[in-house]
């Protein structure tokens, strides 16, 4: 069946199945809440009967929500309204929003859409002017009428249907403007390539973040598309305990999911054979894996882990795509598993392809992210000379089709280089230069790296200038330098390399790296795995004085760098963080056995001074540097950091306090504060 909208699409599901669960939304505690179809369009009726009275066609409002279904309700208004839903980064608690900031400042939305819980938390007296002065409505306050006579409004093809921001650099975001006909086109591409039947009723379960592509289009829109079923968690309950992402897949005997390539890492890690013993993941059908560099020893580990559960590692659907593409560029399965070439590590740093029979010291391995989409043309081009690439060749990743997004809000200069771009040999086009490196081999594309320096993450895109820029004002002593990611134990992590001034040379260096830490942590929400601080003139530069961050990475690896300084972050990396909290950290704290006889000053008191050691020795810090005012960004706490301190924190106090209570109390004086009050009502319970 062809729609020519998302309203369309969403209207006539509801008219087939609408008795049917479309969503179904568990909550960290395990409370669910579902909506029907029948249900879901009312709801979206209802706010789209509510903002064509308040906003203008094509205005733009913001979505900036927790989890839950709540969300996809006011997307989905917004689409009947006319209006572009912006899907945003839900702010954490106390903290000022640079990213919403930049997206506010860039596509000026009318008003923003929330729920109710959030309008307390986000604290709107600490975000800037731009944020605070904007109407906040909290849509979970807006009555659903029993019946309605309102229509959406008519919306075609070409129209824009929403604004995806991409990941990435915050002093400069893109919002790629996503048109009902890229969307619906990638919609029917994602059906194909899943191979998803017309009649037939798919399960899938999801914890993707609903601002991000994936989690958008892949766990929200895609079920709606097929007439599915769709199981949501939030991000953190995932990253708390990812063994209720796969728990879900049993009990549902859910056919469709998909993570990033960290999302198998962590449920891997954080899985033990008796957690495994008693899933069912016999019907898991389809499992996808895109959004950052695939691992092939990561599909590896997470096929053998959960074979016994019944997992098939003919399930990985390996993938490539981008926000600019609406999401799915290649993808594919094979009856034996994803496809590993092994290639010559020398060969391909010359953009040459060479495929070596087996595995060997000079050899790399890289996972095959299948054929092209139906409906996508997709070439290998001389980034340089614009010339098609040898079939033997590296080059940058050309895509065309009519999943090809209109381009970049308010970018025309940027959209004619990047989305209209031509072929040299033959003038053909117009294709979206990708900015990533790859090529074809045997019907399938190998990504092999990235063009410009963007630094992936945990899924998520970081732009070196970004980060620099951040470390480079993080204190007075700090000049220039560079940012960029490598290998750990398996995961990209982030390295940064800076000259200090000359005029400081006497600064203290512990000082510097603590203060660049601090300062990266807070604004971008990553921990680094190492900070170096150089001798002045020795960071390699161009003639033109641009920074080369390749060859500084080299150098770095090749431990080729004129180091006055260092320090390294044994958090990172992944392995070398316990499955399980170790011995040493999750032995109880003696007060805790004559908590009840305290008063709550007591109590909090103590709880204050072992939380500072403890902390220190769960961040790697020395006890003596930290106070209890210390706020937690200095201990490098990013967001999965902070899930696992609180998760190890409850299984210590026996406590179930909120996954991310650490951004609401933010350092040890208000966190003691907090839980000496949780460990005062349960003993009074």
């Amino acid at each position: 069946m062809k729609f020519t909208n998302l309203a369309e699409m969403l209207q006539t599901r509801a008219s087939q199945y609408p008795a049917r669960e479309a969503f179904v939304f568990e909550d960290d505690e395990g409370n669910q809440e579902s909506w029907t179809y029948a249900e879901l369009e009312a709801r979206s009726r209802t706010l789209g009967s509510w903002l064509v009275r308040r906003v203008n066609l094509g205005d733009r409002v913001l979505l900036v929500y927790p989890p839950g279904l709540e969300f996809i309700a006011a997307f989905l208004g917004c689409i009947y309204a006319g209006v572009l839903p912006v899907p945003a980064t839900y702010p954490k608690p106390r903290r000022p929003s640079p990213r919403l900031d930049s997206i506010v400042e860039d596509c000026q939305p009318s008003l923003v859409l929330t729920h109710s819980s959030s309008l307390g938390g986000i604290c709107l007296e600490q975000q800037s002017p731009a944020i605070s002065e904007l109407s906040w409505e909290p849509t979970d306050l807006i009555p659903s009428a029993e019946k309605s006579s309102f229509e959406a409004v008519s919306r075609s093809a070409e129209d824009l249907a929403f604004l995806q921001y991409t990941s990435g650099s915050t002093s400069d975001p893109r919002g790629v403007m996503v048109s009902h006909g890229n969307i619906l086109h990638n919609l029917t591409a994602i059906r194909s390539g899943f191979a998803l039947e017309e009649n037939v009723h798919q399960q899938g379960v999801f914890w993707l973040p609903a601002y991000h592509d994936m989690g958008l289009i892949g766990s929200i829109l895609t079920p709606m598309f097929v007439g599915g079923t769709s199981t949501l968690i939030a991000p953190a309950t995932f990253l708390r305990r990812p063994h209720r992402w796969l728990e879900l897949m049993s009990e549902k005997q859910a056919a469709i999911s998909g993570s990033p390539n960290f999302g198998y890492e962590l449920a891997v890690r954080k899985t033990t054979e008796a957690d495994r013993a008693v899933l069912d993941l016999s019907h898991w059908r389809l499992a996808f894996c895109g959004a950052e560099p695939i691992n092939p020893s990561t599909l590896d580990e997470f096929a053998s882990a959960f074979e016994p559960a019944g997992f098939r590692r003919s399930a990985f659907f390996p993938c490539y795509g981008m926000a600019e593409t609406t999401l799915l560029v290649t993808g594919g399965q094979h009856p034996d598993g994803p496809r590993i070439l092994h290639v010559d590590r020398n060969a391909k740093r010359e953009h040459r392809v060479v495929s070596l029979a087996e595995r060997n010291g000079n050899s790399q391995a890289l996972v095959g992210c299948g054929p092209i989409c139906e409906g996508l043309t997709c070439r290998i081009v001389d980034p340089v000379s614009l010339m098609s690439c040898d079939e033997n060749q590296v080059g940058e990743i050309w895509v065309r089709g009519g999943s090809v997004a209109r381009g970049y809000w308010n970018q025309d200069l940027t959209n004619d280089a990047t989305f209209r771009a031509r072929l040299a040999d033959n003038g053909e086009g117009e294709y979206l230069r990708t900015g990533d490196l790859g090529f074809n081999y045997e019907g399938e594309l190998y990504v092999t790296g990235r063009l410009k320096d963007v630094i992936i993450v945990r899924g998520r895109n970081h732009y070196p200038q970004d980060l620099e820029r951040t470390a480079q004002q993080s204190h007075e002593a700090v000049d220039m330098g560079a940012a960029f990611a490598v290998e750990v134990n398996r995961q990209e992590q982030l390295v940064l390399v800076f000259q200090w001034r000359r005029e400081f040379r006497n600064s203290d260096h512990e000082a510097m790296m603590h203060a660049i830490r601090t300062a990266i942590v807070e604004e971008h929400e990553i921990d680094p795995h190492a900070i170096v601080l150089i001798r002045p003139a020795s960071l390699p530069i161009t003639s033109s004085g641009k920074v080369q961050r390749q060859k500084c990475r080299e150098q770095f690896l090749n431990n080729e760098l004129a180091i006055t300084a260092q320090w390294t972050n044994r958090l990172c990396g992944g392995d070398d963080l316990p499955a399980e909290p170790s011995l040493e950290r999750s032995a109880s704290p003696d007060f805790l056995s004559n908590a009840a006889n305290m008063s709550s000053e007591q109590l909090q008191s103590q709880l204050q001074d072992w939380l500072v050691v403890w902390l220190a020795n769960r961040t790697n810090i020395q006890p003596g540097s930290m106070q209890p005012e210390t706020p937690f960004a200095e201990l490098g706490i990013d967001s999965l950091t902070a899930v696992e301190v609180s998760q190890e924190l409850d299984q210590v106090l026996g406590l179930q306090s909120p996954p991310m209570v650490i951004w609401s109390c933010p350092s040890p004086k208000e966190l003691a504060e907090y839980l000496a009050g949780e460990l005062q009502a349960c003993k009074v319970r």
